[in-house]
């Protein structure tokens, strides 16, 4: 299931929930449409290439390719596109509303309000996901800002679970609730998956974006020499070039390895710990 119909889904499952199956998540429909097309005309703006574009019955279909290329600010621009735009159409709603009363810009004010601060929650698939590992990022290792992302979702989808549970105790029962926090979990745990592939991944995107801007900044950190390579590469920085310095008992270095580096080793000798590794390397 690609991004955009998970978070199509999650979206409307969570507005059928809250207006209640009435006839207004069709107008829910058409303002998710167009909460994604304001990230696809902020991706073109950036420069993001289209790998495929349709429209059908079932929404839109939008593959962008180069997204990872971007610097931390035009990705936080890109993300938050989406919301800032229901947020927009709710302001511009308001003041068309005091000249025409009419149901559908009523029912658009409440539905863009709530877009707006659905997709900011820090849960995947949803926008707010991306920020949040962003925002951390600046702070964590990618390692770590993705796994406080991942725990915030499960929360998130957590108190959807609670919220079903006690509706379904006052026999209000509202099963969009409890299958939008069900796919909240099942994407958070492909999120988890697959971190290690993006990891791996990200040599090829670095590769691109240095020859882009012609350069690239480094980062070095102190590692353990009795760690495992697996270990080490949950360290490495998506966005710089990594290089470990692996230090023994009594703090002396032992060896210098680099990302590129690091990556061969584990796809020929597989999760050696680092000692291990220097020790055959010097041979």
């Amino acid at each position: 299931m690609k991004k955009w119909y998970k978070v199509l889904i999650v979206e409307l499952l969570i507005l059928m929930w809250i207006l209640d199956f009435n006839n207004s998540i069709f107008i829910s429909f058409l303002w998710i449409i167009l909460h994604e097309f304001a990230h696809i005309l902020v991706a073109n703006n950036f420069g993001c290439r289209f790998n495929s574009f349709n429209i059908s019955i079932s929404g839109v279909k939008a593959e962008l390719i180069d997204i990872d290329e971007l610097t931390e600010k035009k990705k936080l621009i890109l993300y938050l596109a989406g919301p800032f735009s229901n947020f927009f159409m709710s302001i511009v709603a308001c003041f068309l509303y005091r000249f025409f009363k009419w149901n559908f810009i009523e029912s658009s004010i409440i539905i863009n309000i709530y877009l707006g601060v659905f997709n900011l929650l820090p849960a995947y698939p949803l926008d707010g996901a991306r920020v949040c590992e962003i925002l951390l990022s600046r702070k964590f290792l990618y390692k770590k800002s993705k796994s406080i992302t991942e725990i915030a979702s499960f929360i998130i989808a957590g108190v959807l679970i609670l919220i079903f549970i006690i509706m379904f105790l006052l026999h209000k029962v509202n099963i969009s609730l409890f299958l939008a926090a069900i796919l909240m979990i099942y994407t958070t745990f492909l999120e988890k998956e697959k971190t290690m592939y993006i990891i791996m991944g990200d040599m090829i995107r670095k590769v691109r974006k240095l020859k882009k801007y012609n350069y690239i900044e480094n980062k070095s950190i102190s590692v353990y020499y009795k760690k495992g390579l697996v270990n080490v590469l949950t360290l490495v920085d998506k966005n710089k070039f990594n290089s470990f310095y692996v230090l023994d008992d009594d703090m002396q270095l032992m060896g210098i390895i680099h990302e590129d580096e690091l990556i061969k080793a584990l796809k020929e000798y597989g999760n050696i710990t680092l000692e291990e590794y220097i020790y055959i390397r010097k041979k």
